[in-house]
């Protein structure tokens, strides 16, 4: 198999000498320089990183930046085979076919592994080269490591998250949930766990447990390039960790720039600035071979020469450019066997579709190298990509992952024994799976971050939300996805909107849980209340399981709860049993719209409350779950379009507020109404969902009743008769419900025949 290698051997005023050969065999000098000015490379900033944020305007600008990256290729082909000879070996190199054609990149600058090497193109190919072929950046003299991985059937892989300013984070979405939802679709065997949190301390500590365990490191966080200067400022205005850096020494003073990871600080807006040095030496002496870096669009790095700009500014400088490929370089540089990071910010949607690619042929014994050229190439043919507002645009970005190599990685994996594969899945069977509601679990990744954050200052937290904020739906969420990622073994939930679990009926479901073995459960029934209480605590505070007690406004009998209650001497069992399990393994969620004021202590940790408030969806969130209505309810392409730049429409997701029950049942009325005239509507009847309290859900209810009352007169009469259920009733069995319902005298004139049309007229009003 050929080997193309186009190797720096140094620096000149318009860019760098270099050296073209094939199978390290005849160098053919060259000299390379960026096809691009400073101009150019901000454009393609742009298309990446900013329009995707709004794709409705400025699609000529877009179009011109992913038409130059072609442009891009084709000058630099001509600059590696300007010299004739160099060409013609490359000619005979390529009469085996391209698949078979290697291209290697030496360099020891981040300037010269900064160029958009894989957009590297032969103008007579229909394609880059970086997508038939395998392109692997490598350093000039190669760094081993020792081998401390076991063989093992399971690619397992470590996901750290990190977003330091929480909410003012310009870019929040994480990439974990898109991540591990295709590698589920997909069944690849593939063991994740999220570091939580994501701190230096909390990776060192989890990788000194697992030594030798982890085959990948995915960082989904924020990086960038600091002069000392940054890097002190910051510090002094408590804007990172400066002095207290745990298991580094005090950053030193040093000349020009150098890289940093940020994660997790110890109070929100402060992160922890990593240096690709110190990173590398912990995933070498800790035995990581690959490290996966994920862009971030306030990471902005620079070229030498440029100013550079600290992690908390927006701002964009002609000189500027984000080249996250000198990050990847400088860990390559380090130590670290193979990183794979992404020149620009890459969508949910392309590192979910290549991520997906990459597993899987890490299965199918592919190396990284060639698995990332698969995935490449998937983005290549499936060019479609998920953006702000729900919006499918086109998008070049088979261009951006970037492979570095000290050299090849060897992942010792082996196939499954009969019996383990039989424990692989039945353990995957016994984890709770979420039901998806109607339009998808949408958003709340900040959400999740943040209460997983609370847990773990304090393991018992009260998560807040009126009706109608999503609140349970994202508890019955958090169930899956703790299993699938590791935070708890095993969870147990209690929904009070069900039913009014005493504690006696919750530790016997918990009883059953904790001895499977029925002797050994036999033994704990036998014990008395107070000690199968005492013996559930101890269990629970010494392992890491999750408890979800939801709807507890119930037990209280609060307005509009349903009204499953408890009696006092109930309710004081349940606070006892809480009080023992604080400060332990366990972690305890309290859904509830109220305060709960009952159970304050268990929540509550040196005088103050953990309580998390649940509001509505964030702004690209609700942008998504508003599409997914309109393209549900209203169906007409042209007529969604157009509402899209409707400023009453506008209005009206300001009035909704981002709360999911209220948009789904409003935002369907538009099928038939214009948003004028539903605004009219919900304002007659005083909605305002930016109030505080108990008000906001009913306010919500106005909403459902808002729709409510715009079905017909028979619809309405009809929907009546469900009053009685709560939760669901199968529709199947309405018509022997109606059967019953006819015996009654009240009932004699309603037209039963016609319930199934009811329901259908209620579904297609939202």
């Amino acid at each position: 198999m050929p080997t193309l290698t186009i190797r720096e051997r140094g620096k000149t005023a318009a860019g760098f000498d270099a050296a073209v050969s094939i199978n390290n065999q005849t160098e053919y000098d060259i000299t390379i320089s960026n096809p691009f000015d400073a101009k150019q490379e901000q454009e393609l900033e742009f298309y990446f990183e900013k329009w995707i944020t709004f794709p409705f305007d400025q699609k000529v600008k877009a179009q011109r930046a992913a038409a130059s990256i072609e442009t891009y290729g084709h000058e630099l082909f001509e600059q590696v085979f300007s010299n004739h000879k160099a060409y013609s070996a490359y000619e005979r190199a390529c009469q085996q076919g391209l698949s078979n054609l290697q291209i290697e990149i030496l360099g020891e600058s981040p300037e010269f592994q900064s160029l958009h090497w894989e957009a590297l193109k032969d103008p007579d190919q229909p394609r880059a080269f970086a997508v038939d072929c395998v392109v692997t950046r490598k350093r000039l003299a190669e760094k081993d490591m020792a081998d401390v991985l076991q063989p093992s059937a399971t690619i397992n892989l470590l996901v750290v998250t990190a977003r330091p300013d929480e909410e003012s984070d310009v870019g929040y979405r994480t990439i974990s949930r898109p991540l591990i939802e295709a590698i589920q679709q997909a069944q690849l065997r593939v063991n994740v766990e999220l570091l939580r949190p994501g701190s230096y301390q909390a990776l060192s500590e989890h990788l000194e447990d697992k030594e030798g365990y982890y085959h990948i490191v995915h960082f989904d966080v924020h990086g960038g390039l600091m002069t000392y200067d940054q890097f002190q400022a910051g510090g002094e205005q408590d804007r990172y960790t400066y002095q207290t850096r745990y298991g580094r020494p005090n950053m030193q003073p040093y000349d020009g720039v150098k890289a940093f990871l940020f994660l997790e600080g110890e109070t929100k807006g402060q992160a922890d600035p990593v240096e690709a040095g110190e990173l590398a030496e912990l995933l070498i002496n800790k035995g990581i071979p690959v490290c996966i870096l994920n862009a971030c669009q306030s990471g902005k790095q620079v070229r030498a020469g440029s100013p550079t700009i600290p992690l908390e500014e927006e701002g964009e400088s002609e000189e500027t450019s984000a080249v996250e490929t000198s990050l990847g370089s400088r860990l390559m540089t380090a130590g670290v066997q193979m990183v794979v990071a992404m020149g620009y910010s890459v969508t949910v949607s392309a590192a979910a579709l290549m991520m997906e690619k990459l597993y899987g042929q890490l299965f199918a014994q592919k190396g990284i190298p060639e698995a990332i050229r698969l995935g490449r190439k998937e983005l290549y043919n499936r060019k479609n990509r998920r953006v702000y507002f729900n919006q499918i645009v086109e998008l070049e970005d088979w261009l951006l992952p970037v492979v570095y190599a000290n050299r090849e990685v060897d992942l010792k994996l082996r196939d499954m024994e009969p019996r383990e594969r039989a424990e692989y899945l039945m353990q995957r069977r016994q984890r709770y799976r979420f039901e998806q509601p109607t339009y998808g679990f949408i958003g709340r990744d900040l959400e999740i971050l943040k209460i997983e954050k609370a847990l773990l200052q304090h393991n018992i937290v009260l998560l807040r939300g009126m009706g109608g904020t999503g609140k349970t739906t994202l508890l019955n969420y958090l169930r899956e996805w703790w299993q699938t990622t590791g935070f708890v073994d095993e969870i147990f939930y209690f929904g009070y909107d069900e039913m009014a679990h005493t504690l006696q009926q919750i530790l016997r479901v918990v009883g059953k849980g904790l001895y499977p073995d029925q002797y050994d459960f036999a033994g704990f029934e036998a014990m008395p209340l107070e000690a199968q209480m005492e013996d559930v605590a101890e269990r629970l505070r010494a392992n890491s399981y999750g408890l979800v007690l939801d709807n507890l406004e119930s037990v209280t009998g609060q307005a509009l709860a349903i009204q499953n209650t408890l009696p006092e001497a109930e309710r004081n069992q349940i606070k006892e049993f809480l009080g023992l399990l604080r400060g332990g393994k366990t972690k305890v969620l309290l859904g509830s719209r109220s305060g709960e004021e009952w159970l304050v202590p268990a929540f509550t940790k040196d005088g103050k409350t953990n309580v998390y408030a649940l509001t509505g969806l964030d702004p690209e969130s609700r942008s998504v779950l508003a599409e997914k209505v309109l393209t549900a309810q209203v169906k007409d392409p042209k007529k969604i379009a157009a509402l899209r730049v409707d400023a009453g429409f506008k209005r009206l997701m300001k009035l909704l507020a981002g709360y999911p029950l209220a948009m789904e049942v409003v935002l369907g009325n538009l099928a038939r109404q214009t948003p004028e005239e539903v605004l009219a509507g919900l304002q007659a009847a005083d909605v305002d969902l930016n109030v505080g309290g108990e008000e906001r859900t009913n306010n919500i209810l106005k909403c459902v009743e808002y729709s409510h009352s715009s079905l017909s007169p028979e619809a309405q009469k009809l929907l009546v008769c469900l009053a009685p259920f709560n939760g669901f009733i199968w529709q199947s069995l309405i018509g022997e419900y109606a059967k019953e319902l006819k015996k009654l005298a009240p009932f004699q004139d309603y037209d039963f025949d016609q319930f199934d049309d009811a329901i259908q007229e209620a579904v297609n009003w939202g």
